[in-house]
């Protein structure tokens, strides 16, 4: 994995809509907040968020090990996923709903109620055995900025 620095210098400042990816590398489950317990199977997992204010800033909290407050339904997944890179949009066109629903028609299920609280998407969380990255670049128009994490396929 680049160091945080790094990592910190290719992400964008400016806002926009992003895609945090992670891998589950055994089954897991938990409590997600007011969601109730769920289970996950092994694979990748795509957050779709936004970050009006820095995408840089969001992602480094995302990142950030230790114990911290439990603001987001991502906050509940991250303890048990590898990060492994993140898609960043921004500009005018950079909207967390349509980035959203180009990354659930790329992805195999969506966990219902996750991460959508706040529109009226069915999910902001979606699972795909394969490593997305290549998928998600090539659904995106151009500007869209991919991030590598912890190595492995771009």
């Amino acid at each position: 994995m680049p160091g945080d620095g790094e990592m910190n210098e290719a992400l964008p400042t400016q806002g926009g809509a992003y895609v945090f990816v992670m891998r589950g590398e055994r089954a897991f489950g938990g409590r997600i907040g007011a969601l109730g317990v769920l289970q996950f199977a092994p694979g990748y997992y795509c957050y779709v968020g936004s970050a009006r204010k820095g995408i840089r800033a969001r992602v480094s909290r995302h990142l950030r090990p230790g114990r911290k407050r439990r603001h987001w339904h991502v906050d509940y997944l991250r303890p048990h996923c590898r990060p492994v890179g993140v898609l960043a949009w921004t500009g005018p066109a950079a909207e967390e709903c349509a980035l959203n629903r180009l990354v659930a028609d790329r992805s195999a299920e969506s966990v219902v109620g996750f991460g959508c609280s706040d529109c009226a998407c069915s999910s902001h969380l979606h699972f795909t055995t394969e490593h997305p990255g290549e998928r998600l670049r090539a659904a995106l128009p151009a500007g869209a900025l991919w991030v590598n994490l912890n190595g492995g396929p771009g």
